[in-house]
């Protein structure tokens, strides 16, 4: 390497390091602040004003889906498939469209507010807003009103099938109900005493027992009882959290004010701040497997991760190495940090991943096309068990496992 090589290298590689959350170009510059992700290719975005956006191809382009009618909020979206789905804003305006929004229907409704919609199944589906709840079992043909509310509580919903649901809002308000909303019964978080403003954002549930809220101050609360009893899980921080997503009972994602991003691999026990590069505030985060999700945000932000977003990757060589190669971590035995390098002499497709003693895969550290060149992956092991671990790399025709020890 030459000395002028060697200069740019020093100056640059800060440069180059990157999170594995990936910026990638919406198209508008207004607040995003729904979303749906379909599957591995087709996403939906809900956002101000009208600049609803939409891809087709993973995110690597997005263009905007006009809606019929011009300067209307849209609060969310969903989608029963590529197709079909139902856009709500706060005027009480739904939007349906059948061919992906190339055209659209509007419904109206009485209830004002509109700023959440879940489709259930193909016929099943709920919306909610700042003063009620209206439901339609017509695949968003027709709607009823449910319930108004005497004061603006409403601003999430998530129903496990088509006659269970829970809805959060303002003041830590949770209601849930068994008979498809026609009745409703107020639960309660088991805050700690003086906790301030507990106004609740997302929720989710995995399955029909186990359900995640975020709200306010970084409030999380989990159910294991299909939402009759919410426990406090603290996280560290004061963030509003916006957006939550579980993956399975272990492996859940929030986003919040500031760009802040955390996850966990202990079902909420312990959060690590990831790190996403951004400031703005984030809305809405959804995962469609382990490793592939995205999140939206203010000011037309969307991030894009392929690798669950919790490691760091950072070219360390300018020159293009003469082979392929693994080298053994290090530290090693390592507590909570260490570091991968690897050197690839051709561009191409590279996949990292670890596995335990019985072979399991844990985690990927990159799932991703790069250039030749000598690059280091560093993992945090924080949430996982001490013990032996296995780091294999697959890159073209090249597969190599080394072995790795973890002690607390």
């Amino acid at each position: 390497m030459t000395l002028r090589n060697i200069i740019l290298f020093f100056v640059l590689s800060p440069i180059c390091a990157y999170s594995q959350w990936f910026t990638q170009t919406s198209g508008t510059s207004r607040h995003l602040y729904g979303m749906d992700v379909v599957d591995p290719n087709v996403v939906y975005c809900a956002a101000e004003l009208g600049t609803n956006v939409k891809t087709t191809n993973g995110g690597t382009n997005w263009f905007n889906i006009p809606p019929p009618t011009t300067g209307d909020d849209y609060g969310d979206c969903s989608f029963i498939n590529i197709n079909t789905g139902v856009f709500v804003g706060p005027g009480g305006i739904l939007i349906r469209t059948t061919d992906g929004g190339n055209s659209w229907a509007i419904i109206f409704h009485q209830l004002s507010g509109l700023i959440d919609v879940q489709f259930v199944n193909s016929n099943w589906v709920y919306a909610c807003g700042t003063s009620g709840v209206i439901r339609s079992t017509n695949g968003g043909l027709n709607w009823i009103l449910l319930t108004n509310f005497s004061q603006l509580v409403g601003r999430k919903l998530f129903f496990t099938d088509s006659l269970t649901g829970t809805l959060v809002g303002l003041n830590g308000f949770i209601i849930t109900t068994t008979n498809g909303g026609i009745n409703w019964t107020q639960r309660y978080m088991m805050l700690p005493v003086q906790f301030g403003d507990s106004s609740l954002y997302d929720i989710q549930y995995i399955n029909s027992s186990t359900g995640f809220i975020s709200g306010n101050n970084g409030i999380i609360v989990k159910t294991t009882n299909s939402g009759v009893n919410w426990l406090y899980i603290p996280t560290g921080t004061i963030t509003r959290f916006r957006g939550i997503y579980f993956i399975n009972e272990n492996t859940g994602y929030i986003a919040g004010t500031a760009g802040r991003m955390f996850s966990t691999t202990k079902g909420g026990i312990n959060w690590v701040q990831q790190n996403t590069g951004v400031t703005e505030p984030l809305t809405t985060v959804e995962f469609i497997d382990e490793n592939t999700g995205w999140v939206c945000g203010y000011n037309g932000l969307i991030l894009k991760t392929t690798n669950g977003g919790s490691t760091w990757i950072k070219p360390i060589n300018t020159e293009v190495p003469g082979s392929y190669k693994l080298y053994q971590n290090y530290p090693n035995p390592f507590n909570s940090m260490t570091n991968v390098k690897f050197q690839m002499s051709n561009a191409g497709n590279v996949s990292l991943k670890i596995y335990d003693v019985l072979g399991k895969e844990v985690t990927t550290l990159v799932n991703e096309k790069l250039q030749a060149g000598a690059y280091e992956v560093e993992w945090n092991a924080t949430n996982y068990a001490s013990g032996v671990y296995f780091y294999k790399i697959t890159a073209g025709e090249y597969k190599e496992i080394k072995k790795m020890v973890f002690l607390k």
